[in-house]
């Protein structure tokens, strides 16, 4: 059952960043936080919110080279909250991309199969979804992007 709160987009995202910041400084990657200082407070299940950002987060780290980059941001414009993920790992094939989102399909056989599964669902059950731009050996994009339901 979603318990629905009034969250701040902006201290969703910067809880997210602060829980990956020893991992980036481990693996020196440049861990990079843009901000929205104009982000509306929602009316939304901000547990749930932070899930899927922790989920794609995660992902982003997981396939991320050390040394690359990994950036965070948030963007509010045309009735929807936009939370960005992009990172600087190897990329998605076009025809690997709805795969990504399958259950237990691992693309280096190395975990579940269940991250991005599960952050899409949760991104569903918000009224919203997660969009996905990648190209091969220039990294990849995911937003989180949810309707702006303001309080």
């Amino acid at each position: 059952v979603a318990v629905l709160e009034h969250p701040d987009p902006e201290s969703l995202v910067e809880q997210a960043h602060a829980s990956f910041g020893e991992e980036a400084r481990r693996r020196d990657i440049d861990f990079l936080l843009g901000d929205d200082p104009d982000a509306p407070t929602i009316v939304t299940d901000g547990d749930r919110v932070l899930q899927v950002i922790t989920n794609l987060l995660a992902n982003a780290f997981r396939w991320t080279p050390d040394g690359g980059i990994v950036s965070l941001a948030t963007e509010t414009s045309d009735g929807v909250v936009r939370i960005d993920v992009r990172d600087t790992g190897p990329g998605i094939q076009p025809h690997e991309r709805e795969n990504i989102f399958v259950p237990f399909i691992s693309r280096d056989n190395h975990g579940t199969g269940l991250g991005l599964p599960t952050a899409r669902e949760l991104a569903h059950a918000l009224g919203g979804r997660i969009e996905l731009e990648s190209k091969v050996g220039d990294g990849s994009l995911f937003t989180l992007v949810l309707p702006l339901r303001r309080v």
